[in-house]
């Protein structure tokens, strides 16, 4: 049983994407994991969706793969992960396509630069625009200890709540709702108007409902906020706030 799930798996992973002739000027490669996420980055206007994220690193030759697939002249790669940035500029030395790698740590930040594209400009007014754009979101996301681990000075136990903000830890919280208006308030900034809540896959639309109706009490009405089924592995939510 388990030797046919890792076959096909394996098989999966081998199926490559098939190299496109580029019949359009700007195009665009995203990372990211769930369904929710694939799909509002489709949305956003990303040809295609190069699967990974914190626990998940796709290789160079997967990010490579999905350059080459996309019919555009002018690619813009969003990593969406600190992690993959690297392996993101090792691909565009090895394809002949024109390519930016926007230096985006978070998914907020991937949905930032990609509301920022204009197709009026130039490809590299655009990438000086998307990268501008991402010093006006605030990043944070809430998931849990996998073991009992000492992380940036701080003692960890085992499946407690670690609150992240902009990728650095903030602070460990018992309860997943409370950690969630909390570092939400912290990412606030004078000025913020707009909150997204993007939900992962741990989390019911029920509870999600419920953490966003919390969260809604605590924050001035000024604010827009909007709750978005990301369908994420790993991040129970995922904030953004601009």
């Amino acid at each position: 049983q388990h030797k046919g799930a890792a076959a096909k798996a394996e098989m999966q992973r081998k199926q490559k994407l098939a190299p496109a002739e580029p019949t359009k000027d700007f195009g665009f490669v995203s990372v990211t994991s769930g369904a929710g996420l694939e799909e509002l980055f489709k949305d956003l206007g990303v040809d295609i969706i190069v699967r990974g994220g914190q626990t998940m690193n796709p290789s160079t030759e997967d990010i490579l793969e999905a350059i080459n697939a996309t019919p555009a002249h002018n690619i813009f790669v969003l990593p969406n992960n600190k992690n993959i940035i690297m392996a993101a500029e090792q691909a565009v030395k090895l394809t002949d396509r024109n390519v930016i790698v926007l230096q985006t740590r978070t998914i907020p930040q991937g949905i930032t630069a990609m509301l920022a594209f204009d197709d009026s400009l130039d490809f590299r007014t655009n990438g000086v625009n998307m990268t501008k754009a991402l010093d006006n979101v605030g990043s944070g996301s809430i998931t849990f200890a996998v073991r009992d681990s000492d992380f940036e000075g701080k003692q960890i136990k085992k499946g407690e709540i670690l609150a992240m903000e902009n990728s650095k830890l903030a602070f460990v919280e018992k309860d997943v709702t409370k950690a969630l208006i909390k570092l939400t308030k912290k990412l606030l900034r004078s000025g913020s108007s707009y909150i997204t809540v993007i939900y992962g896959s741990d989390v019911t639309d029920e509870t999600a409902q419920a953490a966003f109706e919390a969260l809604r009490s605590k924050i001035s009405d000024d604010i827009d906020i909007v709750l978005v089924n990301g369908g994420q592995p790993v991040y129970y939510y995922i904030i953004s706030v601009e």
